[in-house]
């Protein structure tokens, strides 16, 4: 019976998993070729998968939360319409999986776990965070989470062996290596079990500071009687994958750069008199509004070609200058969530270049319509907090970029215009975090300054805005 098997998509170069949000159909349901079978999201975005044919439903393979990696089969569908038909592959696969001594389990809509087998003998020891990758092995989110949950090292955990496809990890192995960490027979064993390096170093002295760690980024998790609440007077909601993102990006870029934040005060007195002057005519023209966020990323722009180490990236011991500014600014979605797409090639947009883009960014920002790729590949971002009321922000980098303006609420206030001459003038504070690992206090103030020059000499006839009739 023909049976086609459904695959987690490639969701953009960066994306190597997805997570699987919903369902909208189940096991014996009809499905017509590109009808939308379920929700996914990624650290990125979130998407709705169509079915690759029509058919009958007859598997699903992963549940809701389920991460799963980009490629793998997730679904799969009879395309005969009779429904009960599994790939031939699926009664053998749950065959293996299966244990010895036990009979072949009932046949289940839900792909079973294989067990996972004995882990190795290993020692605690090292203090490398589980990455994604190390070279050799994948490790998931769930397995990661767990890792670091429980203090087990990319030294520790890459002696493991896996049950996964290709001898990777997944979190029941871990979970068996955990129950059998515990029962570990004595710390002497460990001890004596340290490893040495390739070169034959010694260990750590004994009383030597143990190596330090990335915090959790979510910290433990307590249940309301331990933490004092009454379940009557309080809310629980559970993180969506993008807040989960947010949680973790921020606590990683707290725990990777050297953050150090500069103010500067900007006279937009010129500009707020120009945007006044043309502003019903632009969107008459163009269908779009003139945001001050396209003043302020046009200006960064040319400040970034001056100052390139500004928009560079650290990779090991090395500097990567990017000659392209893809400029991210930061868009806040209406639950709450915060997304941060970019505006590829920047650097060669006009005013009227980067407004259009901004819009259309922030538009499918907010209707869930960005892909992965206008989410990745940022080199340098912006926020623009003053929307909501505040006249300054420190924002925190945007990892693995090295630095990020952020942009206060325009406000008129008396300002000496000349030694004799006071005025009321638009003045805003914008501040740039950096990463002071590769910026330095005078590169960040000249890059500022530069920014601060483009904006209070920005010259309104270079536009030709106001001559349009």
């Amino acid at each position: 019976m023909p049976v086609v098997d459904m695959l987690m998509p490639k969701m953009g170069e960066s994306i190597a998993e997805a997570t699987i949000v919903t369902w909208r159909k189940k096991p014996g349901d009809t499905v017509k070729k590109d009808e939308i079978i379920l929700e996914i999201s990624t650290d990125k975005v979130d998407s709705e998968v169509p079915a690759p044919t029509s058919g009958v439903l007859t598997d699903i393979l992963f549940e809701k939360d389920a991460t799963v990696e980009v490629g793998k089969v997730i679904a799969r569908i009879d395309t005969d319409g009779k429904g009960g038909g599994v790939s031939a592959s699926a009664p053998a696969a749950a065959a293996a999986a299966a244990p010895a001594a036990a009979p072949a389990p009932v046949a289940s809509h839900v792909a079973a776990p294989a067990p996972a087998k004995a882990p190795l003998a290993v020692t605690a020891g090292g203090s490398t965070p589980v990455p994604r990758h190390d070279g050799k092995n994948f490790y998931s989110p769930v397995v990661r989470a767990m890792a670091k949950e429980h203090g087990i090292a990319l030294e520790e955990i890459s002696q493991l062996e896996g049950s996964g496809k290709d001898g990777r990890i997944n979190k029941y192995d871990l979970e068996a290596y955990i129950a059998q960490r515990k029962a570990a027979p004595s710390p002497d064993v460990r001890k004596a079990a340290v490893p040495v390096s390739a070169a034959g170093a010694a260990p750590a002295p004994v009383g030597a500071a143990p190596a330090s760690t990335p915090r959790d980024a979510f910290g433990p998790k307590r249940t309301l009687e331990q933490l004092g609440l009454d379940a009557k007077r309080v809310e629980v909601v559970k993180m969506g994958t993008v807040r989960k993102a947010i949680v973790k990006a921020m606590r990683n870029t707290l725990d990777t750069a050297a953050h150090v934040s500069q103010v500067h005060e900007v006279d937009l007195t010129n500009i707020v008199k120009f945007r006044e002057a043309i502003k019903k005519r632009f969107l008459a023209d163009y269908g779009f509004n003139l945001t001050y966020t396209s003043f302020f990323i046009w200006a960064a722009c040319r400040a970034l070609e001056a100052f390139p180490m500004v928009n560079s990236m650290i990779n090991g011991d090395e500097i990567i200058v990017k000659k392209f500014v893809n400029f991210g600014f930061a868009v806040a979605l209406d639950n709450g969530d915060l997304i941060v797409p970019n505006i590829k090639n920047a650097q060669d947009l006009n005013l009227v270049g980067i407004a259009r883009a901004v819009d259309d960014l922030g538009k499918r920002a907010k209707e869930g319509g960005l892909t992965p790729n206008d989410t990745s590949g940022g080199t340098f971002t912006l926020t623009n907090v003053g929307g909501f009321g505040p006249i300054m922000g420190m924002p925190l980098i945007n990892q693995p970029e090295s630095g990020i303006m952020g942009a206060g609420k325009i406000v008129k206030r008396p300002v000496m215009v000349t030694e004799d001459l006071w005025g009321f003038r638009d003045m805003v504070y914008l501040s740039l975090s950096f990463d002071h690992r590769i910026v330095d206090g005078a590169l960040a103030g000249r890059f500022m300054m530069r920014v601060e020059n483009e904006l209070q000499n920005f010259d309104t006839k270079s536009t030709g805005l106001e001559r349009r009739g």
